[in-house]
């Protein structure tokens, strides 16, 4: 019964203190809604980043790319990048067991794509038909390009749908032209979505051509920048893998204290990097919003001692007619406590509608992990307990003769 009357009192002081409720309240939203909208969406990008590594990288994938520490369309780190050629993949075709077929890879980034009025700039790529298996990635409408016009450097096109819709609008873009460079393309095929990869490129966007063609006629290059290998057996993945490298070694003429000019992956490694990548968003980020937090406490603390100064006489009244020093304690923090469980609710719901409008804009897999509602609910309690102690503590030693005085 007691501690109802003291809840009601919460209430009504609470309601009645309208102005220093909204700033406590406040303190709290901004590094709740913070908190939410960092962890949400970097648990969103993290599960759309491992659905489309699941989608391009099958268990039984190997990566190989030219130069050091280089990952499907990202830059090389280090190293020669005119080193890999399709050459070598035969080669390890031809003297590795179990390889059941490959994929050579080349591209082109931030190429201004024409058709009639319309451009876009995106990022070219040179594929085999193998891609379609390797890959995981066919059309959804249309055709994929066959053996005979890759071995024809043919010049036909597979594109992203968002690709097509800038180039063509409304109208279906199966048989239209478009121009890369001076070079006509018609388009064969529209490509499945997949949104956007691991370096953050939208596959959308996507503009695929036979690698013979790239090679040949868009580049004129000898070389590719990377290939996908697809083994018939996973258990003998390190086995290969080792077999590649010293296939490439003696290909590459490299000595025995020389550096790789080439780097190789497997699906591990790339789930590895993708979540490495997802540490700004999981840990980093939402520590420095955990920060907004502590500010939001900093501030419930200042307002709740005010809030003391002000009521010395109340205080003494309910000490005069039998109130203990825990119940005043008791008062101030739930007063506390009730303001920033509210504000952490508010920010919930303000930071899971930034997620959704971002998630919505962006591309991005709209995710409100369930970390965020048990930290959004029972965070902003703590700190208000934490942040109440101070000036509960000081409300409760006030003594009843000299607080009626005031």
């Amino acid at each position: 019964m007691r501690k109802r009357r003291i809840l009601y009192s919460c209430v009504k002081i609470l309601n009645r203190n309208r102005l220093n409720s909204l700033f406590m309240i406040l303190g709290v939203v901004l590094g709740i809604a913070a908190l939410t909208l960092t962890f949400s969406i970097g648990k969103g990008t993290e599960k759309q980043l491992m659905d489309n590594v699941k989608k391009q990288f099958n268990s039984n994938n190997i990566y190989i790319g030219a130069g050091r520490g280089q990952m499907g369309g990202g830059p090389v780190s280090q190293g020669p990048a005119n080193t890999l050629k399709i050459e070598d993949l035969e080669a390890i075709m031809n003297q590795i067991p179990g390889i059941a077929m490959y994929d050579p890879v080349q591209w082109l980034p931030d190429k201004e794509v024409i058709a009639g009025n319309n451009y876009v700039t995106t990022m070219i790529k040179g594929h085999s038909t193998e891609s379609e298996i390797i890959w995981n990635r066919s059309v959804q409408k249309g055709l994929f390009f066959s053996k005979a016009e890759e071995k024809a450097a043919a010049r036909v096109a597979l594109v992203g749908s968002k690709l097509a819709t800038g180039l063509f609008g409304e109208d279906d873009p199966i048989g239209q032209q478009f121009r890369i460079g001076n070079i006509l393309f018609t388009v064969k095929g529209v490509l499945e979505d997949q949104g956007i990869d691991a370096h953050g490129f939208d596959m959308d966007m996507d503009i695929i051509v036979p690698i013979t063609t790239m090679m040949k006629r868009v580049m004129n290059v000898d070389y590719i920048m990377s290939a996908s290998l697809l083994i018939e057996d996973v258990d003998n993945m390190d086995e290969i893998v080792l077999s590649i490298t010293d296939v490439l070694r003696e290909r590459h003429y490299l000595g025995e204290n020389e550096t790789n000019d080439f780097s190789i992956m497997t699906p591990v490694e790339v789930k590895g990097i993708v979540e490495d990548m997802n540490k700004v968003f999981t840990l980093v980020l939402p520590l420095i919003t955990g920060i907004a937090l502590l500010a939001g406490g900093v501030v419930i603390v200042v307002i709740m001692l005010i809030s003391v100064n002000r009521r010395i006489s109340e205080i003494g009244l309910r000490k005069a007619v039998g109130a203990s020093q825990k119940d005043i304690s008791s008062q101030f923090l739930m007063e506390a406590s009730m303001v920033s469980l509210a504000g952490g609710l508010l920010g919930i719901g303000i930071g899971t509608l930034g997620t959704r409008i971002l998630a919505n804009q962006m591309g991005y897999t709209f995710v409100v992990p369930w970390q965020t509602i048990v930290f959004g609910i029972f965070l902003p309690v703590l700190i208000g307990l934490l942040a109440g102690i101070i000036p509960a503590n000081r409300a409760a030693r006030q003594d009843p003769v000299e607080a009626l005085k005031n």
